[in-house]
């Protein structure tokens, strides 16, 4: 009597493409481009890095525990990149701590990038592929009160505000203080502007993910 063959689980996408970014998985080379994005955007992003400037080292360390858990299928980092010069332009983030059948996503853009629409078009794919590909049933989004530019974000995205958490702290390199939490609903989904964003998927061997 033979034993039936396990499945193997479902690639996630490894490559996006969009109308104006290269969305992938991180790779080492990216240590040096990801230096150069941050160093350059400063106190931009003290919400999410309170050190302005960080050594090579810490960025390459980050590359390589961010790949390590996304082909382990835990949280998946994702890197933005210029398709034509090269450049890194942020990170967009598909984490599981929001719990079961559910998913946070979170993100960052270079300074000199900002106003151009593209944060807004790659946090779009990373709604897309959590609703279309993770089958998420929910998709949180935090940020800090005074964030208004994600607050913002969240809410062109169909997210809707469900409060203020108080003195939290998700990451050890967050600052510590309140939240406010978005939330977009599967059966919400299909009505925001996420789900018509133009994206092709590819996954690990680079085949196309219908």
């Amino acid at each position: 009597m033979s034993t039936p063959t396990a499945v193997p689980p479902v690639s996630p996408p490894y490559l996006l493409r969009t109308p104006r970014l290269l969305i992938r998985c991180l790779e080492p080379g990216d240590a040096a481009l990801r230096k150069e994005a941050h160093d350059s955007s400063g106190e931009h992003l003290a919400d999410v890095y309170p050190e302005a400037v960080q050594p090579l080292e810490v960025h390459l360390a980050h590359v390589r525990r961010m790949r390590g858990n996304f082909d382990l299928d835990q949280d998946r980092t994702y890197g933005a990149f210029d398709p034509e010069s090269g450049r890194m332009m942020g990170e967009g983030f598909l984490l599981k701590r929001a719990g079961i059948s559910a998913l946070e996503i979170g993100y960052w853009f270079r300074k000199d990038a900002v106003g151009k629409g593209l944060a807004t078009e790659m946090s779009a794919a990373m709604v897309k592929v959590a609703f279309e590909f993770d089958k998420v049933r929910r998709l949180d989004l935090m940020c800090s009160p005074g964030n208004e530019r994600s607050a913002a974000m969240a809410r062109r995205l169909g997210f809707t505000f469900e409060g203020r958490l108080r003195d939290r702290q998700l990451a050890p390199h967050h600052p510590r203080g309140d939240l406010m939490c978005f939330t977009l609903l599967a059966s919400e989904y299909l009505r925001t502007a996420a789900s018509q964003l133009q994206l092709e998927a590819f996954d690990f061997l680079g085949r196309k993910l219908a």
